[in-house]
C-alpha cells in the first residue's frame, strides 16, 4: 500500500551506492503530435541526480531530432522529494504527496512550462498483492532491485507549455511513475511500460517483458492495471505483438484481461517516436500513441527499457528482424 511518505526518499545510511529514485511525468497536447515527460532519476548515496526534459513531435531515429531535449547528467541531489528546484530550471512540488504535483520548467530557446498533474484514483502499488494479482506470485521485484518500491498513477494534466515560441494548452490525461531501489547501470532486463488513456473515465496501464532480438510478441506479462471511473482493477495476462521501424514500435495490437474477467482489446500507432536515454546505460523506446480500444480513440505512451548491453548483445538479430 503506497501512503503519502512514499513521495519522499527512501534511502537511508546503509542503502547500495547505486540506490535509485525515480519520478517519471509523461504529459502531452491534444490535437498535436506533441508529446513531453520530465524525467527525474537521483542516486542520493553519490549526492547527484539527472534531470530529462524532452518534448517529441515527430518519427524519427535520432533523439535530438525531437522538438527540445534538455538532458542534464550529475545535477545536486536535493535534500527532498517533496519541493525542489534544480539547477536546469526545474521546479516540482508533491503539493499533496503522491496524488498531486505542480511542476514548472524555465529552459533555453523560448521553451517553458507550468503544469499540474492530479491523481485520478490511488496510487497503483505493483509490489502489493492485495492491488497487484501479479505481485503474490512473485519472490523478486516486478523489474529488478530498482523496482523494489514502485507506483504507478494515472493523472489530469492541466497547464501551459511554450516550445520554441509556440504556446500551447495542456489538458490530458497521462500517467506516470515513482521508483525506488538498487538500479545497476548494465545489463537490465527488458521491458514494455505502456498506457492509453481514453480521457478521464478510462486506462489502461501495462508492463509486460519483450525479446525484441527473437519476436514482436510481447510477454510475459508483468503487472498492470485498468483504471475505470476512479478505481483500478489489476490486470491478470495480456498478450499483443507490435510492428517496428528497425528497433522503433509504430504499432501493435494487444490484449488485456483485468480480475473481473473484463476484457479490452486495442490496436494502436505511433504519432511520434525515437530512440530515448535519458540516461546513457539504458536506451528507452519510446512511442507516442494513437490507440483504438472497441471504437474509443485514446492517446498514450509506450517506453521500451533496453540496456545498451542487450542491444549491442543482439545487433545482428536486431539488423537482420528489422
Amino acid at each position: 500500500m503506497i501512503k503519502p511518505e512514499d513521495a519522499e526518499f527512501h534511502f537511508n545510511k546503509d542503502s547500495h551506492w547505486q540506490w535509485v529514485e525515480t519520478i517519471a511525468l509523461p504529459f502531452h497536447v491534444p490535437g498535436t503530435t506533441v508529446s513531453g515527460i520530465v524525467y527525474f532519476m537521483a542516486r542520493p548515496m553519490l549526492g547527484v541526480c539527472m534531470c530529462d526534459i524532452s518534448l517529441h513531435d515527430r518519427i524519427t531515429d535520432l533523439w535530438e531530432e525531437q522538438l527540445y531535449i534538455d538532458n542534464q547528467q550529475h545535477l545536486p541531489c536535493p535534500k527532498s522529494l517533496l519541493s525542489f528546484s534544480l539547477p536546469n530550471g526545474l521546479t516540482v512540488e508533491a503539493s499533496d504527496p503522491t496524488r498531486s504535483y505542480k511542476v514548472k520548467y524555465e529552459g533555453i530557446d523560448d521553451t517553458r512550462f507550468e503544469l499540474e498533474f492530479v491523481a485520478l484514483h490511488e496510487p497503483y502499488d505493483l509490489n502489493d498483492p492485495e492491488m497487484d494479482p501479479m505481485a503474490a506470485k512473485r519472490t523478486n521485484p516486478a523489474w529488478d532491485t530498482s523496482w523494489s518500491g514502485h507506483f504507478d498513477v494515472t493523472y489530469r494534466i492541466t497547464g501551459e507549455l511554450i516550445a520554441r515560441g509556440k504556446r500551447y494548452k495542456v489538458d490530458c490525461v497521462d500517467t506516470g511513475d515513482r521508483s525506488w531501489g538498487p538500479r545497476p547501470e548494465r545489463d537490465n532486463s527488458s521491458v514494455i511500460w505502456w498506457h492509453a488513456s481514453f480521457d478521464e473515465a478510462l486506462t489502461v496501464h501495462f508492463f509486460t517483458g519483450h525479446d525484441i532480438a527473437t519476436t514482436d510478441a510481447m510477454g510475459p506479462h508483468i503487472s498492470g492495471y485498468v483504471m475505470e471511473h476512479g478505481k483500478t482493477y489489476g490486470i491478470v495476462s495480456s498478450k499483443g505483438r507490435q510492428d517496428y521501424r528497425k528497433a522503433v514500435p509504430m504499432g501493435g495490437e494487444l490484449e488485456v484481461t483485468d480480475v473481473r474477467g473484463k476484457t479490452f482489446a486495442m490496436t494502436y500507432s505511433a504519432i511520434n517516436s525515437n530512440y530515448w536515454a535519458p540516461y546513457p546505460s539504458n536506451t528507452y523506446l519510446q512511442a507516442f500513441m494513437r490507440v483504438n480500444c472497441d471504437g474509443r480513440l485514446g492517446y498514450g505512451v509506450q517506453q521500451m527499457g533496453l540496456s545498451r548491453a542487450y542491444l549491442t548483445r543482439h545487433r545482428d538479430a536486431i539488423r537482420a528482424r528489422y
